[in-house]
């Protein structure tokens, strides 16, 4: 089974993708972007600039701002072990992340009306399929959220 995942990347993840993109070309995207408007590069990397371009204007705007806005669309394998994980209770759990923001694992748990460990123990199953992070906030507490906008499960 093949799983259609959009979500967003984390300001590493772009930072890695500008410089993957560097090291691709051997030049920054300045240098790149100035040869590309002059025409001197070939039509195919068209679309590669403007990924590149993305990735920089997002990168900018959070480095600026505060905010990154940088959506991806991948596609993965799932097996069906992976698929067998993913329960009703841990659905849940990823529908509440995807609505108004949730203060810490005690407050989802509120909310889901669950016990907090066992809340925890799915969270922990949801973060090695990469659906969820966890990360320390205000101190101690760990706030669970999800990068993942978009889960389709494409049977052929």
């Amino acid at each position: 089974m093949r799983l259609k995942i959009v979500r967003d990347l984390t300001p590493e993840e772009v930072e890695q993708k500008i410089k993957s993109f560097e090291r691709l070309f051997d030049t920054s995207f300045d240098k790149f972007q100035e040869l590309f408007l002059k025409q001197k590069l070939n039509s195919k990397f068209t679309a590669a600039y403007y990924e590149w371009a993305d990735l920089v204007d997002s990168y900018k705007g959070y480095v600026e701002g505060g905010e990154l806005n940088y959506t991806v669309e991948e596609f993965e394998d799932f097996r069906p072990e992976q698929a067998a994980l993913l329960t009703a209770k841990r659905m849940e759990l990823l529908h509440q992340l995807a609505s108004p923001r949730v203060d810490s694992i005690s407050d989802l748990s509120r909310k889901v009306k669950r016990n907090v460990k066992n809340v925890y123990q799915d969270l922990e199953v949801l973060k090695g399929l990469g659906f969820v992070r966890l990360s320390r906030r205000r101190g101690r507490a760990l706030v669970p959220e999800t990068p993942v906008k978009e889960i389709t499960f494409l049977i052929s």
